[in-house]
């Protein structure tokens, strides 16, 4: 059997604690200073923060599962989108 851990969020991992570059479904991009990121099983939970300091939360329950990020608002969190590229961001 192989791994289910999740690709793209391997590569954050692995990239982790350097900046990364997230690309999302709609083609936007956001570069994230990461402070966390862990598998728990096949579970990933990351958080990071933009040049303005707005939190960012990345989540999936597996290979199956989208990686989805989160921001924060003055309201809570809200969705910022569903993650399709991941790479180092040039410092």
């Amino acid at each position: 059997m192989t791994s289910a851990m999740h690709t793209l969020a391997k590569r954050i991992h692995n990239i982790t604690p350097r900046n990364v570059r997230l690309t999302f479904e709609n083609g936007s991009t956001v570069v994230l200073e990461m402070h966390s990121a862990e598998f728990f099983q096949e579970a990933f939970q990351a958080e990071g923060t933009n040049s303005d300091g707005t939190a960012y939360r990345l989540v999936t329950d597996g290979d199956d599962d989208p990686l989805v990020a989160g921001k924060e608002t003055g309201d809570g969190w809200a969705t910022a989108g569903t993650v399709d590229e991941v790479e180092p961001a040039d410092d």
